[in-house]
């Protein structure tokens, strides 16, 4: 299955992913300390609060 984003996508998901690293710097844990499910739910809600500042 391969995923086709617009630019604005790819732009909005590194920042997203950014954010998942100030998250979790912030709340000094590892991304080893997450669960798949952990980090799927982190990188929605950033990707989320990200995309609605967007618009």
């Amino acid at each position: 299955m391969q995923l086709q984003l617009e630019n604005n996508q790819v732009d909005t998901v590194l920042l997203a992913l950014d954010e998942c690293y100030r998250r979790l710097e912030e709340a000094e844990i590892s991304a080893k300390e997450l669960t798949q499910a952990g980090f799927t739910l982190m990188f929605k809600s950033a990707y989320q609060s990200l995309s609605s500042h967007n618009h």
